[in-house]
């Protein structure tokens, strides 16, 4: 991974370099000095007196060793001169003279060139395209100008091998201007800024079709103007002096990577090439203190040499000062001052022959080197010792363990949290330091704590905390999955009435809880709610499986047939079994079969209610339980945990409720069938009365009262007496073809119904005497239109039938609407009970006002309502 970070530009490394060197050639070229950078060797006095006039260089032994050492710390090294041995191995039998006539003549910039791989032909290039531009821009310096632009205006295809290699030239440095000026730029644009968008369309076009660079080129002025007026950007909105293309981060990174790697040897990274590293030891200071340290040498004057100490006394003072602190001192902008204060120092220490650290005199090099030595030192010390560098050191140091930790954990423990909760109280500590310390500085401490990056102890505890709840609540869905398919929900085996998977599931749903609330976290009220939603979610899928195949009330109640018109000649016979009940989608072999799946019999679905009822009250209980958890943690907002198990709870009341009437509604429709929809009032009604649906209905009661809760017990009692009185309405006002009814027949119904309804009275052990007064009341109101003669019911039918008495009487009249509510006054209901009349009168009524067909086996069947 480059630690300098991605470009985000299509910059290939070879035009990087490219690039680079037309800023050097350019920057060499721009420093005014009018003869080419020679290297010369260090040779003897009498080699250096023959080469031409060059910088000097001034105790090379003193600085090369102090150099080496500091260079080795770093794990560089400075190239060795093989050629300085001869044969028989022993140093100086002519080293540096041969070293000479192997680089003799050879300029830095050609050695440059050369440790950058740029061919002679590029180098040439660059320089007859800087000679253009320098005849243009007279005195103007590198720093002034975008110097990519003005090659641009100076180059030509002529001066490439080809066409081709001008437009890749050109495409390079359309590259470095989206670098530079758009995707890194030296200061950020606004979103609004339209030069930048003008940029990258020209960019665009140019990627396509290459611009002409002549003198009068349009596209090219325009560019031009573009390219300057984002260049010249400054922070307060002036126009700048210095032209910003490559000076935005990690663009300038690159380029001065690439600098800075040609300055080792290629054979050898860790070595710096010989004449850079004797080229960055020439200071003008030095040049001076050589001449200070030859007059100290040869001058005995007693006046001269008090005033030369004193003088020295104050350089190294002031020095020292600096170096001592250099690095709050010394920062990016200034590093160069830094070289020269500390050559300025060791030079100064070196003529007075002291040491402030031994105090006793020393050769120069062990001068320099104690010096070196001690500056550092006393720097770390006077940085460590401001708490805001310290704390922020801690706290890097301690983020680099901290991570080395947390990316060993593989799932949630007690050491894990216990080293994250104190990672976490030590930033929090740390934090408040820094700020303490650097509350009256200029910025309030914002810079030093923008460095500290977060620990995020929290976030790595959140997510711990995370998988193991994802990892448990998993774990609860397949047992929830596999042990249903096992559950056979037979109460005879259950001494407590519920399911054995229900109690199961409840208890690792507590434990789960109770083992959360036992984590020394503090984030319990943040992820609970994910928690008690993954195990409400584990819960629900168990109840609907729990309700699923159970039926409903529809699934077992009988449709009403379309109304036809009775006749005495017909014969009543027994129900057809297809005659009798609506089959529901999928459950054909409960509703026909006597002796299929006993999966669904009245025992197993009263234990699947009690089942669902113990669950709702066992998660009421949890939520109280979880709430005193909260408070127990120190957490007094108890709506955390209230209400986020109500999917189950209220799927529970539902599903309660479903069973219960698909449990009326099967006894009544489904398992009496034969002494009710099969039985009662079919052919002579004195013969076929409700006794013996009586007898089997109580023994349902029985089951029913000994097997369910007796929270729940009163609802499923009543809606077996709403299935029971609807399928008595059903018998005597859509009982099919086998049904047929006088009005002195209304007597033994109403004295039957009385019967029923004492069965669910059961001498006041029963249901409230209110209750079933209230629905039965659909029933017993009927009684009156069941004892009333032909013609009443007629005349009633006529009068409650809008716009009937304005009819023709040859014209019939629409059928009633269907309500869904028998009342003696609704049309449909009094068009029932004429239906079901056995007499001529009613029958005629029937076919020349509604045109009903007479009852057949075929039209008998029970159509939807």
């Amino acid at each position: 991974m480059d630690p300098f970070g991605k470009l985000g530009v299509d910059l290939s490394p070879s035009e990087l370099q490219e690039t680079a060197y037309e800023i050097l050639v350019g920057a060499c070229r721009s420093t005014g000095s009018g003869r080419r950078l020679t290297y010369v060797s260090n040779s003897s006095s009498k080699e250096r007196s023959q080469q031409p006039p060059s910088l000097p260089l001034p105790h090379r032994s003193i600085r090369t060793s102090a150099a080496s050492k500091v260079k080795k710390a770093l794990g560089l090294k400075p190239e060795t001169n093989k050629s300085e041995e001869n044969n028989s191995g022993e140093p100086g039998a002519g080293g540096h003279g041969n070293a000479e006539r192997k680089r003799g003549g050879f300029t830095v910039g050609e050695l440059m060139r050369v440790q950058m791989r740029v061919s002679e032909q590029t180098d040439s290039r660059v320089r007859r395209g800087l000679l253009r531009v320098a005849a243009g821009q007279l005195g103007r310096r590198i720093e002034s100008m975008v110097l990519p632009l003005e090659l641009l205006h100076h180059f030509r295809s002529s001066d490439f091998t080809s066409r081709q290699e001008y437009e890749a030239w050109q495409r390079k440095t359309f590259k470095i201007f989206e670098a530079g000026l758009l995707v890194h730029p030296y200061l950020p644009h606004d979103k609004s800024e339209t030069v930048a968008q003008r940029l990258r369309q020209i960019l665009q076009t140019a990627s396509e079709k290459p611009i002409e660079t002549g003198k009068f080129s349009e596209p090219m002025h325009i560019l031009s103007d573009v390219v300057t007026s984002l260049a010249c950007r400054s922070f307060d909105g002036s126009v700048s002096d210095i032209c910003h293309w490559a000076d935005g981060i990690p663009l300038n990174l690159h380029l001065y990577r690439i600098l800075l790697e040609a300055c080792f040897d290629l054979n050898d990274e860790t070595s710096l090439i010989e004449e850079v590293d004797e080229m960055t030891f020439f200071t003008a200071a030095d040049r001076m203190m050589v001449e200070v340290a030859k007059d100290a040498n040869s001058i005995h004057d007693p006046d001269y040499s008090k005033i030369l100490n004193s003088t020295l006394s104050l350089m190294l003072d002031w020095a020292e000062k600096r170096l001592r602190q250099y690095h709050d001192i010394f920062y990016r902008g200034n590093i160069e001052l830094m070289e020269s204060v500390l050559s300025l120092g060791a030079s100064a220490a070196k003529i007075l022959d002291i040491s402030h650290e031994y105090g006793k005199k020393r050769n120069e090099l062990d001068v320099a080197c104690s010096r070196v030595d001690a500056y550092i030192r006393s720097s770390v010390r006077s940085a460590f010792s401001q708490a805001s560098v310290a704390v922020a050191t801690l706290h890097a140091c301690y983020a680099i363990e901290l991570q080395k930790f947390v990316s060993s954990i593989s799932e949630l423990n007690p050491e894990a949290i216990q080293v994250l909760l104190a990672a976490e109280k030590l930033e929090k500590e740390l934090v408040e330091m820094a700020v303490a310390d650097l509350v009256e500085s200029e910025d309030g401490g914002k810079a030093i704590i923008q460095e500290m990056s977060p620990y995020e102890a929290e976030a790595v505890m959140n997510n711990l905390v995370k998988s193991w709840i994802l990892t448990r609540v998993d774990r609860l869905s397949e047992w929830v999955d596999r042990n249903l398919q096992l559950e056979d929900w037979n109460p005879q085996v259950n001494k407590g009435r519920f399911a054995p998977s229900a109690v199961e599931v409840l208890r690792i749903m507590d434990e789960t809880l109770e083992a959360f609330f036992l984590l020394p976290i503090p984030m319990h009220p943040v992820l609970l709610p994910e928690l008690m939603g993954g195990l409400d979610k584990c819960l629900l899928n168990y109840i609907v499986k729990t309700k699923s195949g159970c039926g409903s009330r529809l699934t077992f109640t009988p449709t009403l047939p379309p109304p036809t018109r009775c006749t005495t000649s017909s014969k009543l016979g027994a129900f057809k079994v297809k005659d009798r009940l609506f089959m529901g989608p999928g459950r054909k072999s409960q509703v026909y079969s006597r002796n299929g799946d006993d999966s669904f019999t009245v025992p197993r679905l009263c234990l699947r209610i009690n089942t669902l009822y113990n669950i709702r009250k066992e998660l009421e209980a949890l939520e109280q339980r979880t709430m005193v958890n909260l408070r127990n943690c120190g957490f007094p907002d108890e709506n955390v945990a209230n209400g986020k198990l109500a999917l189950s709870i209220a799927s529970c009341t539902e599903g309660i409720l479903q069973i219960s009437e698909a449990t009326a509604y099967k006894i009544v429709f489904h398992d009496l069938g034969h002494v009710f929809g099969d039985y009662l009032y079919i052919g002579d009604i004195s013969s076929s009365r409700i006794e013996p649906f009586l007898q089997e209905l109580e023994q349902n009661l029985e089951v029913i009262s000994l097997t369910v809760h007796d929270r729940v017990r009163t609802r499923v009692i009543t809606d077996v007496m709403k299935a029971s009185f609807e399928g008595f309405l059903l018998v005597l006002l859509g009982g099919g073809h086998s049904r047929a009814f006088t009005p002195h027949d209304a007597s033994i119904m109403e004295e039957d119904f009385k019967f029923l309804a004492d069965l669910f009275w059961s001498n006041g052990d029963g249901l409230p005497a209110d209750l079933i007064d209230k629905l039965s009341h659909s029933v017993t109101s009927l009684f009156s239109l069941l004892r009333a003669d032909t013609g009443s019911l007629i005349e009633q039918l006529k009068r409650s039938t809008p716009d009937s008495n304005g009819t023709s009487a040859k014209l019939r009249l629409p059928l009633p609407s269907v309500t869904g509510q028998w009342r003696p006054t609704d049309p449909n209901t009094i068009l029932r009970v004429l239906c079901n009349r056995n007499d001529k009168t009613a029958s005629k009524f029937l076919k020349k006002t509604y045109d009903l067909p007479k009852r057949s086996k075929h039209n008998s069947s029970y159509d939807a309502l």
